[in-house]
């Protein structure tokens, strides 16, 4: 008895060997017959067994597209292509699936190795001086006795393509609010903020980008000015399902200066852009007043044409980073505690959103009380809602 248990052991174990053995002919069936997840099974085989040339990898790039699992698919076509540089098929998908994964720098670096007969055949998009724009318009409300009435606030963003490398976003905002005489150094009269940021993009790699910034903010309120100035400098990796960006910044205003340094991971757990999540760290050091910074954001497509997103920030925020690119905050003495937001988008076409933007947000007056010192003075919170408009050209 024993030793027919042994022997059906065996053949068990022997067919389970077999099963496991990469095959090129099974992993060419289960392509003719469009059974993609099993393509993908067999070419993860393939590559256990040190089986890895052209065919293998345009099968299992060509599976993953059609699963949707846009990033794995890039992969598989860059490599498929380093075997066959010259294949209009891979040059084809590795483009697409490029820009289906939401990395559109790096697909525009792909078509500097397509013919110019390759580029409209795939109908691929070309750079442009001008390739978007955005409006971004609303208010913020407070009940706090330490500011009065509503705070309207409006930006205005635009982006350019200068070849197939390099783009600028940059844009300007408004923002005014009356706050009470509650501190003696304040002023009850209208205080405005006016703002400029420009980010650089720079695609250095296939898969890396370089990213420097530089934001300044001008607030004047009667016998109150403050100049910040802030710069960013980011370096940005795509690793597949994740993308890694390592932050320095500096931050500067009328009597302090901070320095801030920090990442963020993002992950799309699909391999597309339909859920992704997006985590931020920082830390904020400089004239005593050293503290962390975290974010956490949460997104993806709920329906056709319609996205959503929530984040929640915990701590002070001198300069904004979201991802690689960097946002309008709020003067120095004007310190973030948490914030929470909810922004739902809608797609009518692929080149027009609109967004919608609900934030209530907790923050804390530092009133100045001597040269390069600050105390802590009174809370208050606000409601924040935004209507934004954006358009690819």
């Amino acid at each position: 008895m024993r030793s027919w248990i042994a022997v059906i052991f065996l053949l068990l174990v022997a067919g389970n060997s077999m099963a496991q053995e990469w095959s090129e002919k099974a992993h060419y069936d289960a392509y003719v017959k469009e059974d993609w997840k099993q393509v993908v099974k067999l070419g993860k085989l393939a590559k256990k067994s040190g089986a890895d040339y052209y065919y293998i990898r345009a099968r299992n790039g060509y599976a993953q597209f059609q699963l949707k699992k846009f990033r794995k698919s890039e992969k598989e076509y860059e490599k498929a292509l380093k075997f066959n540089s010259a294949n209009r098929d891979s040059k084809y998908y590795s483009y697409w699936a490029s820009v289906f994964a939401g990395n559109e720098a790096s697909a525009l670096l792909k078509t500097t190795k397509m013919s110019s007969f390759e580029k409209d055949t795939f109908e691929v998009r070309k750079p442009k001086l001008l390739s978007g724009a955005g409006l971004l318009g609303g208010y913020r409300l407070s009940t706090s006795e330490n500011l009065v009435g509503s705070m309207p606030y409006v930006s205005l963003f635009a982006k350019h393509e200068f070849g197939n490398r390099t783009s600028l976003t940059h844009g300007l905002s408004y923002l005014q609010q009356q706050r009470s005489a509650y501190f003696d150094v304040l002023s009850s009269d209208l205080l405005w903020q006016v703002g400029y940021l420009a980010s650089l993009g720079i695609q250095v790699l296939e898969h890396t980008r370089i990213i420097p910034s530089f934001i300044l903010q001008y607030w004047q309120t009667p016998g109150y000015k403050v100049y910040d100035l802030g710069a960013t400098l980011a370096a940005k990796r795509d690793l597949g399902n994740f993308d890694l960006t390592l932050i320095g910044a500096y931050m500067q205003d009328s009597d302090s200066a901070k320095y801030i340094v920090g990442g963020s991971l993002e992950w799309y757990p699909l391999g597309n852009l339909n859920l992704y999540s997006r985590s931020s760290f920082s830390y904020v050091f400089g004239d005593g007043k050293d503290n962390p910074v975290a974010k956490q954001t949460l997104g993806g497509r709920i329906m056709k044409g319609f996205w959503l997103n929530t984040t929640i920030t915990w701590n002070n925020e001198l300069v904004s980073y979201e991802g690689e690119s960097l946002g309008f905050t709020n003067n120095s003495i004007d310190r973030l505690k948490w914030r929470w937001g909810i922004n739902p988008v809608y797609y009518p076409t692929n080149k027009l959103s609109i967004s919608l933007t609900y934030s209530i947000e907790s923050r804390q007056f530092w009133r100045p009380i001597g040269s390069g010192t600050a105390e802590i003075s009174s809370k208050y919170n606000y409601h924040s809602f935004y209507v934004g408009l954006n358009y690819k050209f």
